[in-house]
């Protein structure tokens, strides 16, 4: 038998590049990044839509750039350090050399996949004189991932290793209308890159596929995109403070190639290199959030949070050679987080902070990946900021989290509408935890 025609192949790689596109697994849903400053680590993943105060507002709310007196530079970073254990639930894969019946796939349980990885963030801040303008410009990474399993463990035909790096660049302004609301937004300009590799089961191998037998998918692409990001901020007392921040969502196409390599037998036609493309949509994000400070020292906030994850409703790859679009079903239902926060001035020289974050999963058991084992989480984050010098300041903090033991039951089809139509599922259960670091300091002219 001649297989000429197995457009399933080329879906493998479309697959890889949205469905395991995720964060690193540290305190998000789905595949955000809420440590996007170190004081905002500090404070559990949030807290600068209305504390202000330093250049890292850029992100989280620029409306808020008008509560700094001076201009600022803000360079920081931080050291994720997620751990994942798997457990195969009875992970199968159903071919033609299986007789129709499932197959254990077998394997190791792949240890766990995630390596540390540095996430940077830098911010300049502006006061135009006149104290009315500000101007600044934010580098930030938003959504990343880096992980790597072995080539034979049980989840090998969903991923084997996934890397995606973000960059979004944000010019942003704020104006003060008085001295009860200010205003501000921003331009996202963001680049994504991503690499993708996973095994492909041989239909026709007897008994089912094993790791001598597997194909190998491998997938590139990038793109540049852009949104925008807009907020308010009020000040009804000088104690108080109230804001609103709106993240619009952004669509990356990201264009590039499907590498389909190991096929044997009647499948050897499928290997090759495809052009490809495949949409992400990112999602919008609402934040409103208050503060209040019941002393001159002790200042308490609380945010809450909005993910419109119910628009990444599917994958949908697109081939350059004309075959048919692959259409796969995401079924993200919309997210929310929250947190709950102080910072107090210790002295002149010491400010310490900390906060609770709680955030639902966007995620569902039957479309969850191994490189997405989202579920609700819990995280606490400790900081604090130090005056190094009159004009440099050093921010510190720790951020950990615990997610809620996940299930995982998702099914995938290779080869679909030919004989050598394959479906595999991955069962599995996850218990997910993450420790963040982060350092960084700040020099104000």
């Amino acid at each position: 038998m001649i297989i000429t025609s197995i457009p399933r192949v080329g879906a493998a790689g479309i697959v890889i590049l949205c469905a395991v596109v995720s964060a690193e697994h540290a305190a998000a849903g789905g595949f955000y990044l809420s440590q996007q400053s170190v004081s905002q680590v500090g404070r559990g993943g949030a807290g600068g839509a209305v504390i202000g105060g330093d250049a890292s507002v850029i992100y989280s709310n620029p409306a808020a750039l008008t509560t700094l007196a001076r201009p600022e530079i803000s360079l920081g970073g931080s050291v994720l350090m997620p751990r994942v254990d798997f457990e195969d639930s009875g992970s199968t894969a159903t071919t033609p050399g299986s007789g129709g019946a499932p197959a254990a796939v077998g394997g190791g349980d792949g240890g766990n996949p995630y390596d540390p990885t540095f996430v940077p963030n830098f911010y300049l801040a502006y006061p135009v004189p006149g104290d009315q303008l500000w101007l600044g410009i934010g580098v930030s990474a938003p959504f990343g991932i880096g992980v790597k399993f072995p080539k034979g463990w049980f989840g090998r035909y969903d991923a084997i290793r996934s890397e995606l790096t973000t960059v979004d660049i944000a010019p942003s302004l704020a104006v003060k209308i008085n001295k009860y609301v200010s205003v501000g937004g921003g331009v996202d300009i963001q680049y994504a890159e991503a690499y993708q590799t996973a095994a492909v089961p041989n239909p026709f191998a007897p008994g089912g596929p094993g790791v001598a037998s597997d194909g190998r998918s491998r997938l590139e692409g990038e793109d540049w995109s852009v949104g925008f990001n807009a907020g308010i901020l009020i000040t009804p007392v000088p104690s108080t403070r109230i804001g609103l921040h709106y993240r619009s969502g952004i669509t990356q196409d990201l264009d590039g190639e499907n590498t389909i390599s190991g096929l044997t037998g009647p499948l050897a036609g499928g290997n090759g290199r495809f052009s490809a493309q495949a949409s992400l949509d990112l999602p919008d994000i609402v934040t409103v959030a208050a503060s209040h400070a019941f002393t001159p020292e002790l200042t308490l906030f609380s945010e809450f949070q909005w993910f419109n994850w119910s628009r990444y409703k599917e994958i949908r790859g697109e081939f350059v050679d004309g075959r048919a679009d692959v259409v796969l079903p995401q079924n993200y239902r919309d997210s929310i987080a929250a947190v709950l926060g102080a910072e107090y001035a210790v002295s002149g020289d010491l400010t310490v902070r900390c906060g609770f974050r709680y955030e639902t999963t966007p995620t569902r058991d039957n479309y969850r990946t191994t490189t997405v084992p989202d579920a609700d989480n819990y995280s606490l984050g400790a900081g604090l900021t130090y005056t190094l010098f009159e004009n440099l300041k050093l921010d510190v903090a720790v951020f950990g989290t615990l997610w809620e033991d996940t299930d995982i039951d998702r099914t995938d089809t290779f080869f679909a509408g030919t004989p050598a139509e394959t479906s595999t599922t991955v069962k599995a259960r996850a218990e997910s935890r993450s420790i963040t670091a982060a350092l960084g300091l700040r020099y104000l002219f």
